[in-house]
């Protein structure tokens, strides 16, 4: 999980809003002027999805996997998730501020320990939250891909509500977190292998951070630089 700094709404949402009887129900097949890449026309659902996902870098908010997702078999459509849920604050549904894009959190699994992200959070509040650094300041990983906190708040958040440690075979998150681990320090150990690395560590740190497409895990990684950039 990385910060997300938000940016400004789309037009289509804002004036969606401004319409009688507004919902976020609705918003599915609500027209706009847009079209997608294939010349179909797009709701105000998909324009704003496309926005949370390009201010994203099109990794999940939570578990940071590529969305849309991909497997040999289809493409898996990212979703919008509320911070504050609907169930909750249903003053908030429509309010940009308020949404995510997320990963498929493996939804259809029958088994709740098998999901992730907001499939297995439900309305369970949150204190982490990826809009606000202070909330992500404690969160640190392990060599083998474990996300974890030292603040019970966080840790609760990041290990019983989200289930990001999930070991399901379709998920796999700490598994792949450790793999993108691993890419990185074997490109470091070839290009470095007796040299000092700190100077590289600050480049690759910025580079990572600025990338308008990121890398899937990458909070794993920009963990690793910053403590190795200092």
């Amino acid at each position: 999980m990385i910060w997300i700094q938000k940016k400004r709404e789309p037009r289509e949402l804002t004036e969606y809003r401004q319409l009688p009887h507004a919902s976020y129900q609705d918003m599915h097949g609500a027209p706009t002027e847009k079209t997608a890449p294939d010349g179909s026309p797009e709701d105000v659902y998909s324009v704003v999805l496309d926005s949370l996902m390009q201010e994203q870098g099109y990794i999940c908010a939570y578990c940071m996997r590529r969305i849309p997702e991909s497997d040999a078999k289809r493409a898996v459509k990212a979703t919008i998730e509320h911070i504050s849920p609907q169930s909750v604050e249903p003053g908030q549904a429509l309010d940009y501020r308020n949404m995510l894009a997320v990963c498929s959190g493996n939804r259809d699994a029958q088994s709740n320990r098998n999901k992730t992200c907001d499939a297995h959070r439900g309305n369970t509040p949150l204190y982490v939250n990826p809009l606000k650094p202070d909330t992500l300041a404690t969160i640190q990983y392990k060599r083998d891909g474990t996300i974890y906190s030292n603040d019970a708040r966080v840790q609760h958040d990041l290990n019983d509500t989200l289930n990001l440690n999930s070991d399901c075979d379709k998920r796999r998150l700490k598994e792949n977190r450790k793999k993108a681990l691993q890419a990185l320090l074997d490109h470091i150990k070839r290009k470095y292998p007796t040299g000092n690395i700190q100077a590289y560590c600050k480049r690759e740190l910025e580079c990572l951070q600025n990338e308008a497409v990121k890398m899937e895990y990458v909070g794993i990684l920009l963990y690793w630089l910053k403590k190795h950039a200092q």
